[in-house]
């Protein structure tokens, strides 16, 4: 039986925010092991394979708010996903803008159902739509962000997509860097041409990736030559981003609620006597005495991994890589 993926819409009612659309919720059963999938070793190493092919080595440096080193083999460009065509942009581009949104994430969810190569397990995932033009807030509330794209790429942003080795700062909060997994195209090539023009149009579909928590970073599974299009014309990316989660039971506070209670009953009571001009006010403390009373689960964001890595295993590869490169220089990147 093939994987099962049943999609709703996300209106970020977990997080008390309610009625704001965001995306898509996944749930997935039936899942093979991912083909993408990432292994751990001791020493806070690990490993992102497709397949049989190692793409991506790691390892924490220090303490878990430091920073991590990542080596990367960025091999030629593979196509993962169904590769989109030029009929479905347009179809995409004639809707409403929130339509395009909505619709471009259901494209990735069947995209992603078709595929050999992904990183779906069995669970809970969020898709959820960023348009790039400020920084991406998930549920977990500015740990862990999306980095603020800006019109105008940087010489910094080019590096990243051919720097086979990479320090990711996260200056406490955060790295929230994109990590390309194939090499960078040329620029002269058609395909790169075709979305750059795309890109002047402001129809380009937005890049899906995949956050991995124990970098603090964002894999691209779909959109390497959408992304390099846009760095080339100053164009902010749209993102896809996706995640898995696990829901956690939420415990009543009778001190707490009664609180909010009676702070609620002495706002409407100042509005009755018209002391309180600023009826926004009861609004927000409705809004307070609502989520003080939500029984839902709250959501913790996880990447899984087998550990299965062979610490010895790790250092010799990553030994072999550097050789291969030839001791190549690593680029330092700033966090958030």
């Amino acid at each position: 039986m093939a994987i099962q993926i049943h999609y709703q819409d996300d209106t970020r009612d977990h997080e008390r925010d309610y009625g704001k659309w965001s995306g898509l919720l996944l749930n997935v059963s039936n899942a093979p092991k991912p083909m993408l999938r990432l292994r751990t070793a001791a020493g806070k190493r690990m490993r992102l394979d497709a397949g049989d092919l190692p793409i991506l080595w790691a390892q924490i440096d220090g303490d878990y708010y430091e920073g991590v080193h990542v080596y990367r083999s960025l091999p030629q460009h593979q196509e993962w996903l169904p590769s989109i065509s030029s009929a479905e942009v347009q179809k995409i581009a004639l809707m409403p803008v929130e339509q395009q949104k909505k619709r471009w994430l259901k494209y990735f969810v069947q995209a992603l159902h078709e595929t050999r190569i992904n990183c779906l397990s069995d669970g809970l995932w969020s898709l959820e739509y960023c348009d790039g033009s400020q920084s991406y807030e998930p549920h977990w509330r500015g740990k862990h962000r999306l980095r603020d794209w800006h019109a105008g790429a940087g010489d910094e942003d080019f590096q990243l997509l051919q720097a086979p080795c990479v320090y990711l700062d996260w200056c406490l909060s955060g790295s929230g860097q994109i990590l390309n997994v194939f090499a960078p195209q040329a620029r002269d090539s058609g395909r790169i041409k075709w979305w750059r023009k795309l890109a002047r149009l402001g129809q380009t579909p937005p890049i899906l990736v995949w956050y991995i928590h124990s970098l603090s970073a964002y894999m691209i599974l779909d959109g390497h030559d959408r992304l390099q299009a846009c760095l080339l014309e100053g164009v902010q990316p749209a993102f896809a981003v996706l995640t898995s989660f696990y829901e956690v039971a939420i415990h009543s506070d009778p001190g707490r609620e009664q609180a909010i209670l009676h702070q609620v009953n002495l706002t409407a009571e100042r509005i009755a006597k018209g002391t309180e001009n600023n009826p926004a006010s009861f609004v927000n403390m409705q809004k307070l005495l609502a989520q003080a009373f939500d029984r839902r689960p709250m959501r913790r964001f996880i990447t899984r991994s087998s550990a299965t890595l062979d610490p010895q295993a790790w250092d010799d590869e990553v030994a072999a890589f550097m050789r291969q490169k030839a001791a190549t220089y690593c680029i330092y990147l700033r966090g958030l």
